[in-house]
């Protein structure tokens, strides 16, 4: 009778197979916790990343409401303002910010004077807090402005200021003395204060150039300019003009917000607040042949620095020179109607040939070539009241104190 025998290495191998086949086993549950957690993680990191999406938008809508709120404040538009923006609702309340400034519980309101300074005695623009809040579902954000108000004190060294030379000539009057908003001489004389002191017709920032002026043109101002050659006229190389915030006595880019491109603008029957065209400006360009209304009007590329095309600057930059298509100055020109009281700010005044009455004053930041044809006739009259009148019904952007969260 036969007897079957196991080797010791069949059992061995029998042996190490079952040990193999428990291994795989827990091996295989253990890829399977490790599974089922990462599925959870996962779970919980797409949770974690929708809780902070809805919570980023949630901030992204209370800054939309909050920019919704400054701009209505500058236009002096009415608040609450309700608004929805990728389905969140916002709400933006103004209100007039308040201090304890002498400790004594009663809450001041806050002013800005215009050397920077906050007061509560009434110097300068009121301060408000603007508030948004963004709403959607359990998701909420807050953010919150202090702003004031920003006008200009608007002033002219002359009711006809240019950096280049002025040829003048047919039926034009530029009268430097000081007339008030309806254009009658300042019975005060020009001696309550450095804007409505009298000053001559025509001043040039650069005593190389030259005033011609023939036919009929009319120059008149201070008698203090009277010897000047021509009479009435004055030359100051202080007066440093490049751009238009230079004239407004503004930082730069102060006023890129408000910039409307010439193409596309459309003009008002009536000119009010800021207009700034950053091209041609006149008939066969934006803004037709008329210039009517009040505030300030100004044209100019803002590529166009005048420093940089004149040969005898240091900044004189002969490509950019050569290059007017891009860099050349925007053009006032070929105006034959209209009033308007204000400032006016032009790279260059090429012609106006019609009858256009001006009281404020006009800057030229480059050439100035203007000419009457026919028997039209234009004045140009300095006045303060009107200068006054445009800084106070242009404000720029409301000034930014401070901006806080929830």
């Amino acid at each position: 009778m036969k007897h079957s025998v196991c080797h010791p290495f069949t059992a061995r191998r029998q042996d190490q197979q079952g040990f193999a086949i428990i291994a795989v086993l827990v091996v295989m549950v253990v890829l399977g916790f490790i599974g089922s957690a990462a599925l959870t993680l996962t779970a919980g990191d797409q949770k974690v990343t929708r809780l902070f999406s809805d919570a980023n938008q949630a901030d992204a809508a209370a800054a939309a409401g909050l920019e919704h709120g400054v701009a209505q404040f500058q236009a002096d538009g009415a608040f609450p303002v309700d608004a929805t923006i990728n389905g969140y609702n916002y709400r933006v309340n103004q209100s007039v910010d308040l201090f304890d400034y002498n400790g004594d519980t009663v809450a001041d309101t806050v002013y800005l004077a215009s050397d920077g300074t906050l007061n509560e005695d009434g110097n300068g623009e009121i301060v408000y807090v603007i508030e948004s809040e963004a709403t959607k579902g359990a998701y909420k954000a807050k953010q919150r402005v202090r702003v004031s108000k920003r006008t200009m004190s608007v002033q002219a060294p002359a009711a006809l200021t240019s950096n280049a030379s002025a040829d003048l000539s047919g039926n034009i009057t530029i009268d430097g003395r000081n007339h008030t908003a309806n254009g009658t001489l300042d019975s005060n004389n020009g001696n309550t204060g450095a804007c409505n002191e009298n000053k001559p017709a025509v001043t040039l920032t650069d005593s190389m150039k030259y005033i011609n002026d023939q036919g009929s043109v009319d120059l008149n101002g201070h008698s203090d300019y009277a010897s000047g050659e021509p009479e009435y006229t004055n030359k100051d190389e202080s007066v440093v003009y490049v751009s238009p915030e230079d004239v407004l006595g503004l930082e730069p880019g102060d006023l890129d917000a408000i910039i409307q491109d010439a193409a596309t603008y459309v003009a008002p029957d009536t000119i009010s607040g800021i207009v700034y065209v950053n091209g041609d400006y006149g008939s066969g360009a934006a803004g037709g042949n008329n210039v009517t209304g009040s505030g300030i009007l100004i044209v100019h590329n803002p590529l166009f620095n005048p420093r940089e095309h004149d040969p005898a600057d240091p900044l004189y930059d002969s490509a950019k020179a050569s290059n007017l298509d891009v860099y050349g100055p925007a053009n006032l020109g070929n105006i034959n109607g209209g009033t308007f009281h204000g400032l006016i700010i032009a790279d260059k005044i090429e012609r106006i040939n019609g009858n256009i009455d001006i009281l404020g004053a006009v800057v030229s930041l480059s050439e100035v070539d203007i000419t009457l044809v026919g028997t039209g006739t234009a004045t140009i009259k300095y006045s303060c009241s009107s200068l006054n009148q445009a800084g106070n019904s242009s404000p720029l952007p409301p000034t930014r104190l401070s901006w806080s969260s929830d």
